[in-house]
């Protein structure tokens, strides 16, 4: 089943400009983990931005679970999409951890309702994934920049939407919280989670990704299983040398 549909999709920021995306078709199945990788410029965080409604594309060029993304009202659309942008302004210096992530519940709740067993049951579980039981009393701004992209990535999966979108989730992680929280996301498509990331580490996204798009000048240049990609389109697009070792994929520079 296409969960997210990408039809003939072309987006400039402003009418005179070159279109920073051009014409991108593509689907993502359910239970998929998809990673989107490119050089800087290439239109990733754009791509991020219009599947997450954040901008607004063309009528029907984006359809999650088969409705337009601009007809999901944001409360309703962000219980079926959680997503999780590169960076982000928390303005409420009080906030403490557990507060930022019981705020991931309230789209599910109506109007004076309180959060159930159900609600702390899953932020619990978003807390064990990513390690921060004990952060749980700290306020935010004493965090430092570790420990805020963990928590962040807690609150996305506090959301507990069916699909998962993330740009640059593993910014500022220690390599150990890099692998187990990839791992993490692996368990969850297992789950019948959807995962579309954007990422830079490239052998990252080779490792733990069902499939890769690789994203150059707003065009797909490739977009299907990992084991398919050829190494020579890499050293073209990312202009390095590639070698596979195993499993991973070795980089060296052409200059």
């Amino acid at each position: 089943m296409k969960v997210v549909e990408v039809n003939n999709l072309t987006f400039s920021y402003e009418p005179s400009f070159e279109p920073l995306i051009k014409n991108l078709t593509f689907s993502v199945e359910k239970g998929s983990f998809l990673s989107i990788i490119g050089p800087n410029g290439s239109g990733k965080t754009t791509i991020f931005r219009l599947l997450t409604g954040m901008i607004k594309p063309a009528k029907n060029s984006v359809l999650i679970w088969g409705k337009d993304v601009n007809d999901y009202s944001r409360k309703e659309l962000v219980r079926y999409v959680s997503a999780l942008p590169s960076a982000e302004i928390i303005h409420n210096e009080v906030l403490r951890v557990q507060d930022y992530l019981e705020l991931a519940r309230y789209p599910y709740l109506s109007v004076l309702q309180s959060l159930s067993k159900i609600d702390y049951s899953i932020i619990e579980n978003a807390k064990k994934i990513t390690q921060i039981q004990r952060l749980a009393n700290k306020y935010l701004w004493e965090l430092s920049q570790g420990e805020l992209a963990r928590v962040r990535i807690a609150r996305v999966l506090a959301q507990d939407s069916k699909i998962i979108i993330m740009d640059e989730p593993t910014a500022h992680l220690d390599i150990d919280h890099k692998l187990w929280f990839l791992g993490a996301l692996r368990r969850l498509k297992s789950s019948g989670k959807t995962v579309v990331t954007i990422i830079h580490d490239i052998n990252l996204a080779y490792r733990f990704s069902d499939e890769i798009m690789i994203l150059n000048e707003g065009r797909i240049e490739f977009l299907g299983f990992k084991e398919d990609i050829d190494l020579r389109l890499l050293e073209k697009v990312f202009n390095v040398k590639v070698r596979k070792v195993h499993n991973d994929l070795l980089f060296e520079e052409t200059f």
